[in-house]
């Protein structure tokens, strides 16, 4: 709220005020120059410019106790270790501030907390060790900043509805922070140059964020949500192309997407949604092209959705899902991948979750790990030296499971664990592996009932294992090749096992 707010007695007074139509305009060319202007009343404008050496501008119109309406500001400084600073109380201000030069520092202040109107700041920079920051508060205030030179920083802060923060950098140690407090609000980052740093917050609901880097050393961070946990269909998306990047985005509550693309090489993708709890059917995209990546995504929550998109060498993708009905979908292409994928956690919940994992390319690893029931799993390799290992149940609760695993390549192995014990609980199991290529080895643990575990082997150095506890368990083997082995242990009621070896040596 403002500072002072007068009763009715004080505003009123015998004497008529007459509307003040101020206008300032002051122009300096020279050295050492110093422009102080102070407008209180209506409808005020003021213009200054100063192209010279050492110039400091600084306007201020309200105050003393708010006023200020339809003014303007307009400041424009050409040289050397120039500033410029603009103060607005109330509605309908508008502040324009431009520098060329080296050394200039720029801010821009309006409605001074609370009461607002339709407050525009448009921010100019070009040069070097330039500066800008714009505070504005109240409802459907536009900032933009441009800034092109090197060492430049850019900050905004609104608070309000419908609100629009842009900000563009070009050169080289550029840094921009952005925050928004309010509901549809709209903030968009551009970075163009090297060891630039983006940083945007956001508080509230239906707020979108757009950050976009291109260089190298680039770091953007994305806040959606808290104090306390706003956040319901926002949006994020964070895209870098270069190298060194990091991208860190989370979410509160539901309804919200985070997209994540890094083309480059050492880059690293974070997305968090919900943080604990609340909400659902949020959605994280991550998209990475090029070599060491890192993507981490965790959710919270139902009804989510995950997708990891992976190509080049060195790659490393997580999801984490605790909730219902949640979807994880990892693809890699290239080499020395590695895919993991949890679902459940943290007293068991995971029901009716997917995890869709898909590798093509040398040194790959999947794993994949469920708790409690009607979970489904499909891991699919092509390539080599690959590893696929499956965990459902966790020890007991769950049931009507599903694990399908199919291998294409050399040097391939096939893990699956399935639950539930004395009590039958984990029943009706399903697990299939398929694998087409040398040396292989799939293994299946089953402990329940009505489970069925079907190994299909064709190719060199083959070995499956199949061992089910339980009741109506039935597993079915097929190696077509040479040096298969097949070893089936069951103990329960009920069990058949069918076993059809071609080959050997």
């Amino acid at each position: 709220m403002k500072k002072v707010v007068f009763t009715l007695a004080a505003m009123l007074s015998a004497t008529a005020m007459v509307a003040q139509s101020n206008s300032s305009n002051v122009t300096q060319t020279g050295e050492s120059n110093q422009a102080d202007i102070t407008q209180i009343g209506l409808q005020n404008s003021s213009i200054t410019s100063q192209e010279g050496v050492s110039n400091s501008a600084e306007a201020i119109q309200g105050s003393d106790l708010f006023a200020s309406r339809n003014g303007v500001v307009e400041q424009t400084q050409i040289g050397e270790k120039n500033s410029a600073f603009a103060q607005h109380e109330e509605d309908r201000n508008q502040v324009y501030q431009e520098q060329i030069g080296d050394g200039n520092s720029a801010s821009a202040s309006q409605n001074l907390l609370f009461f607002g109107g339709d407050n525009v700041s448009d921010q100019y920079q070009e040069g070097n060790e330039n500066s800008a920051v714009t505070t504005q508060e109240g409802t459907e205030n536009v900032a933009i900043q441009l800034q092109f030179g090197d060492a430049n920083s850019a900050s905004s802060s609104q608070q309000g509805s419908s609100n629009f923060s842009g900000s563009l950098q070009q050169g080289n140690l550029n840094a921009a922070s952005i925050a928004q407090v309010g509901t549809t609000n709209d903030s968009e980052q551009y970075q163009l140059g090297d060891a630039n740093v983006a940083t945007g917050e956001q508080w509230g609901s239906d707020n979108v964020l757009l950050q976009d880097q291109e260089g190298g050393g680039n770091n953007a961070t994305s806040l959606q949500g808290s104090s306390s946990f706003d956040s319901r269909g926002g949006t994020v998306q964070q895209i870098q192309i270069g190298n060194e990047n990091t991208a860190f985005a989370n979410h509160e509550e539901d309804d919200n997407y985070i997209g994540q693309g890094q083309v480059g090489e050492g880059n690293s993708a974070t997305a968090d949604q919900n943080l604990g709890s609340f909400g659902g059917d949020n959605f994280i995209l991550q998209i990475q092209r090029g070599n060491g990546n890192v993507v981490d995504a965790s959710q919270n929550g139902s009804n989510n959705f995950s997708d990891q998109d992976q190509t080049g060498d060195e790659n490393l993708g997580l999801v984490t899902q605790s909730g219902t009905d949640n979807t994880a979908t990892q693809t890699q292409v290239g080499n020395s991948n590695s895919a993991e994928a949890v679902q459940g956690g943290f007293f068991f919940t995971s029901r009716g979750g997917s995890i869709d994992q898909s590798q093509t390319g040398e040194g790959n690893v999947a794993f994949a790990r469920h708790e409690e029931d009607n979970n489904q799993v499909l891991q699919i390799q092509d390539g080599n030296s690959n590893s696929a290992s499956v965990t459902q149940n966790i020890l007991t609760f769950g049931g009507e499971n599903y694990t399908q695993q199919y291998q294409l390549g050399e040097g391939n192995l096939s893990e699956v664990s399935q639950e539930g014990g004395a009590g039958l609980l984990g029943e009706s199991n399903i697990t299939s592996h398929i694998q087409i290529g040398n040396e292989n080895f799939a293994l299946t643990a089953q402990s329940g009932s009505g489970n069925i575990s079907d190994i299909l082997q064709s190719g060199d150095m083959n070995l499956a294992q199949d061992t089910q506890v339980g009741a109506d368990n039935f597993t079915f083997v097929t190696q077509t090749g040479n040096m298969n082995s097949s070893i089936i242990l069951q103990t329960g009621t009920a069990n058949a096992a069918t076993v059809t070896q071609t080959g050997g040596l």
